[in-house]
């Protein structure tokens, strides 16, 4: 069986800006009428090619990296390869290869987890308990050793963190949401403290990535597919040396930086938050 095709970052084509927003009500039916049975059916197929990854590799990568990149291309092709969609990735070579880092993204919706799979970055999921009994996809996030969390459960948040750290200690990098849900607005909302703990305990670098575009695909609360064009931003690293390793200092810094960079991509003014 033929895995799906590699994710590469990609610009708009021509004329499809705006998505299928444009081209109304029915044409936005029909795409949801088709999107949705694809979605399903094709996880429950390429669910069998991952878990065959996973045995011929896991014995010598130790990372499960071949396997990760396998379930970036499935799970990023979604987005990256739909039609009225796709997905622009920039900055890229801002990440040396090599250390272990914590990405850290705005979330506006459920589709960022496609936009950031599109990227190919290398790193363990950060994701609630709830998405690792989805059939299939959520096997999949258990074969790749994501990071499940229940929230506002501290025992769960304590496991998570020790296992993040033993990631990151492994050279492994995670990703995190440190808004904690998705943003009613499209605006950055404010951070919780781990990631950022992690990072200054860790001595991993703080990596922002900056995304636009999903709130308007598929907002919080929506089940209807509207596609149209995302683009997704990796700033540079940021040390935790650089703030002293004060873990609330290096917060106010990337959540400063996030604002104004997803300001500039909408070419707006910093939002408040």
């Amino acid at each position: 069986m033929a895995s799906p095709p590699a994710i590469e970052a990609q610009s708009p084509r021509p004329g499809r800006a705006a998505g299928l927003a444009g081209h109304g009500n029915a044409s936005i039916v029909l795409y949801n009428i088709l999107y949705w049975p694809y979605l399903i059916l094709s996880c429950a197929v390429l669910f069998w090619p991952a878990l065959l990854v996973y045995l011929a590799t896991f014995a010598w990568d130790r990372h499960l990296r071949v396997l990760h990149r396998f379930t970036s291309a499935w799970g990023g092709h979604y987005l990256a390869r739909a039609p009225f969609a796709g997905v622009t990735v920039e900055g890229r070579e801002n990440v040396p290869v090599g250390p272990a880092y914590v990405y850290v993204s705005n979330h506006q919706s459920m589709v960022d987890i496609l936009a950031v799979f599109a990227t190919g970055l290398d790193y363990k999921w950060v994701s609630k308990v709830e998405n690792f009994y989805a059939p299939f996809i959520g096997w999949t996030m258990v074969l790749n050793g994501y990071i499940p969390l229940k929230r506002g459960h501290l025992p769960s948040i304590l496991r998570m963190f020790r296992r993040c750290e033993a990631a990151l200690a492994r050279g492994n990098s995670v990703f995190v949401f440190p808004e904690g849900t998705r943003s009613p607005d499209g605006n950055l909302q404010s951070f919780f403290r781990g990631a950022f703990v992690l990072s200054t305990r860790n001595e991993a670098p703080i990596v922002p990535v900056v995304i636009d575009g999903t709130a308007e695909i598929l907002g919080k609360g929506s089940k209807r597919i509207v596609p149209r064009p995302v683009l997704v931003r990796v700033l540079p690293p940021i040390d935790p040396a650089s703030v002293d390793h004060d873990d609330r200092r290096l917060r106010e810094v990337v959540h400063a930086q996030m604002v104004a960079e997803l300001s500039r991509m909408r070419g707006t003014s910093p939002a408040a938050g």
